[in-house]
Formats: C-alpha cells, sequence, structure tokens
C-alpha cells in the first residue's frame, strides 16, 4: 500500500510539474500584425480593399447623380417617361447592389484565403519552437481568462519568424 501511494504522488507531482511548463499562450492577432510578412500581407489586402471601395463608391455616386437628374426632370417630362426611368434607376441600384454585396464577398473570402495561408506558412516556426521548448499546447491569448506574463510567447515568436521567414 505504502508503494501505491508513493508511486502515485510521484506521478501527480510529476503530471502536474510537466503540466507547469508545457502550455503558453500566444496573441494571435498581435503575431499576424507584427510579423514582417503579416505586415506586408495585411498592407497588401488593405491596399486592395481600399481600391474596390473607392471604385464601388464611384459607382454609387453616378447612381445617386442618376437619381437626382430623374427627381429634376420629375416635372419636365410625361409619367409614363418618368415611371419608365424609375424602372430602369431601381434595375440599375439593384444591380449595383449585387455587385457590392459579391464584391464585398469576394474581399471577406480573399482576406480569409490569405490570412489562412500566412498561418500554414507561419505554423513550421512554431511547431519547431514547440518541440524545441517541449510545449505541449499553445493557446490563444483571447481565449485566457488570466495567466501569467511568463507563458506569453508571443514575442519570441515574432522575433523566430522574422528571422526564419523573409
Amino acid at each position: 500500500m505504502k508503494i501505491f501511494l508513493k508511486i502515485f504522488i510521484f506521478f501527480i507531482l510529476h503530471s502536474y510539474t510537466f503540466a507547469e511548463t508545457s502550455i503558453a499562450y500566444i496573441d494571435l492577432d498581435s503575431l499576424l500584425s507584427k510579423t514582417n510578412i503579416g505586415k506586408n500581407l495585411f498592407e497588401k489586402l488593405n491596399k486592395s480593399e481600399n481600391l474596390k471601395m473607392q471604385e464601388l463608391q464611384e459607382q454609387e455616386k453616378k447612381l445617386k447623380d442618376e437619381e437626382n437628374k430623374i427627381i429634376a426632370s420629375k416635372n419636365l417630362i410625361s409619367e409614363e417617361q418618368l415611371k419608365n426611368d424609375i424602372k430602369e434607376f431601381k434595375k440599375k441600384l439593384n444591380d449595383y447592389k449585387s455587385l457590392k454585396s459579391s464584391e464585398l464577398d469576394k474581399l471577406q473570402e480573399t482576406r480569409n484565403n490569405e490570412v489562412n495561408n500566412l498561418l500554414g506558412t507561419i505554423n513550421s516556426v512554431i511547431k519547431s519552437y514547440m518541440d524545441e521548448n517541449l510545449i505541449t499546447i499553445i493557446i490563444d491569448k483571447k481565449n485566457i481568462y488570466i495567466a501569467h506574463k511568463k507563458h506569453d510567447i508571443t514575442d519570441t515568436l515574432i522575433e523566430l519568424i522574422n528571422k526564419s521567414i523573409k
């Protein structure tokens, strides 16, 4: 019985010590945005998204101008012509709304794909760091209620990723 108790206590203490040193956390948003490869990616994504948004705003401005012309010509044209103009305008407006929705979905899908590719690229560096430092679990900082700062490996990983991936 005493031997069993000693073995049991040994395993509990051993597993407690192992668990304490094998968990770390990272701020994933910071990791993605502060690495050189992440900065470049987000800069490129923001630039293309801004261009697309400007393009959509120009189309929206043209539609607004067309709407104002229809309103201004309301008293100058026949009622039938006004109905036709309004009908055409509504069709153009619906087409624009559909286009805008489609373009925004494409932008979001592109962003998601690029971020996933970035994660795939940096995962090899993170995995090798885990192996070297005997870490079994890395948790995103957002999912932690409270933890000691010594378990935060974000800055270390940022440095490693910047050195490893150019």
